[in-house]
């Protein structure tokens, strides 16, 4: 599965794809102070809520429209 990531100034959208269908989306408040923890936990509780294994994972996509 593919974990799409994309950090807008207002908004971060999280997506997981099978091949071409996506399974799950989210959108969540960019905050720009968020640890890689935080970042950890609350990707580990949308995964959990949503039935997806962490493990299920083998390609990512980041996006960002401001500088890391």
């Amino acid at each position: 599965m593919l974990l799409v990531i994309d950090i807008g100034n207002t908004n971060t959208v999280i997506g997981v794809y099978d091949g071409n269908d996506l399974i799950m989306d989210w959108r969540i408040r960019t905050e720009r102070n968020t640890t890689e923890d935080e970042f950890n936990l609350l990707i580990t509780g949308l995964f959990g809520n949503s039935g997806i294994e962490p493990k299920d994972i083998n390609k990512t996509i980041i996006s960002s429209v401001v500088p890391p």
